[in-house]
């Protein structure tokens, strides 16, 4: 590894290392641009970066020797999507649309009855994963689960075999810095695959250019939608709210149950799971969480479909003229790279998925809901944002041409409600309502307005 700037011919700081020294990832300098992805401590050579109970990194100033990987890897302060599609693509462009650079789209699903049943979506993702381990393209795959010891926390974990990668099923929309298992990748031998977010495959590729050898230790990347994490104190707050002592369960459910889900603690006597809210994770509680527990900086990522993945996947949440799923219990699955159609070929093959290619139907050409929040929202917010002079990510995308007054309006009144949700009384009165059965009608409600929209449609079309 040759010596950065900062480091005399020997690899020591030229200068004592400070926090807010030029080389360092942007946590350091500007805590609220961290993206927590876990890049800062995955690359760092000497271990000199660690992880805090809030997933922020912490840095040691005596073993830091200022090779600034942290800093070239970080993708909390500069995102250019111009160099990052030039880098994957071969091509330079800066927007695409919300699901940028598409070669094939198809909805499917796990043909594994176990991996189905256990997926938040068809089990697609550890499908392929495993798909990938059985057949030794992969040693082993970079994915989450529930702690064993602390089952309300999220956390990364590198799976080799079946079992571990059952284990690793399910979505958890909470915090995990994925690309801190780097540093057990630099210790081991072979090749892995890893499912992780956008923020996430941002900082792998910039590892790519940073540290190429191992960057070269992940050949695939398969990227899983987001619209943004959760804070890690979402879950111990929700269980003291419904009365559950942290040490009563084994398994904190962010999707259990049947399709599409809903949050479950899952208890370690006999007791059957018991639900944390009324309705489901598509029309419960869940939708207003995000209105309260995102990060600031999830709020400014304008990437919500994994743009520069090799392939991503998300839920097929498309609906007929009546309103009905065209596809329950499916995934959607956008084919990025020629890795990635290599990928899908050899699974489909192998009978490992079940597709249905639907690239030329419009209605999956992109994903409404996430659209609005990362597509014009977030770039409304980066640009407010700025012009008030907070400190926001170095973007090549711009505000579209096109937003309008009621977007923008829109997105004030979010900002709004997450600025306030950092106020833990207010948090946990609106979760205490958010909960109950109070609740009820609210769901009942947000019912009524989808029924009434499809309904309309159908009537426009007859």
């Amino acid at each position: 590894m040759k010596n950065s700037p900062y480091q005399s011919a020997d690899g020591k700081p030229l200068q004592p290392v400070t926090l807010d020294s030029p080389f360092l990832s942007v946590a350091f300098g500007a805590k609220e641009l961290c993206a927590r992805s876990g890049c800062c401590v995955g690359v760092c050579p000497e271990g000199a970066i660690t992880l805090g109970d809030d997933k922020y990194p912490v840095l040691d100033l005596k073993k830091c020797t200022a090779c600034g990987l942290c800093g070239e890897v970080c993708p909390g302060g500069e995102v250019k999507y111009g160099e990052l599609a030039e880098q994957v693509f071969g091509e330079h462009f800066v927007d695409r649309g919300f699901d940028g650079q598409v070669e094939k789209t198809f909805v499917g699903y796990a043909t594994d009855e176990r991996f189905r049943k256990g997926g938040a979506g068809g089990g697609m993702v550890t499908a392929l994963l495993h798909h990938l381990l059985k057949t030794g393209q992969v040693d082993g795959c970079l994915v989450t689960r529930m702690n064993h010891e602390k089952p309300w926390r999220a956390e990364p974990f590198i799976a080799t075999s079946y079992e571990e990668l059952c284990e690793s099923q399910g979505s958890r929309y909470s915090i995990v810095p994925m690309n801190a298992l780097w540093a057990d990748l630099r210790k081991r031998e072979g090749k892995f695959a890893a499912a992780i977010l956008p923020c996430q495959t941002h900082g792998f590729r910039k590892l790519q250019k940073a540290d190429p050898e191992l960057a070269a230790k992940i050949p695939y990347v398969i990227g899983l939608f987001c619209g943004g994490s959760l804070e890690p104190n979402l879950t111990t707050e929700m269980l003291s709210m419904r009365g559950i002592k942290k040490d009563e369960i084994k398994d904190f459910q962010f999707r259990g149950g049947d399709w599409p889900g809903q949050m479950r603690a899952v208890f370690k006597d006999d007791r059957p799971p018991k639900p944390l809210h009324y309705s489901n994770y598509k029309d419960g509680a869940y939708n207003y969480f995000t209105s309260l527990y995102m990060p600031e900086r999830c709020q400014t990522c304008l990437d919500g479909s994994n743009e520069f993945s090799d392939v991503s996947v998300s839920d097929a949440w498309t609906r007929n003229e009546d309103g009905e799923y065209k596809f329950k219990e499916h995934s959607r699955l956008l084919i990025r790279t020629g890795a990635g159609q290599a990928l899908i070929k050899s699974a489909v093959e192998n009978g490992d998925l079940e597709l249905v290619d639907v690239t030329k139907d419009p209605s999956y050409s992109t994903h409404k809901m996430q659209t609005k929040r990362k597509g014009s929202l977030a770039p409304i917010r980066v640009e407010r944002w700025k012009n008030a002079g907070r400190p926001v990510p170095d973007y090549d995308r711009t505000v579209p041409a096109d937003v309008t007054r009621k977007e923008r309006v829109t997105e004030f009144l979010g900002s709004s409600m997450l600025r306030a949700g950092r106020c833990k009384p207010f948090r946990m009165a609106v979760m205490g309502f958010l909960t109950s059965k109070y609740a009820i009608p609210l769901i009942k409600f947000r019912l009524w307005r989808k029924k009434r929209k499809y309904a309309k449609r159908k009537a426009a079309k007859a």
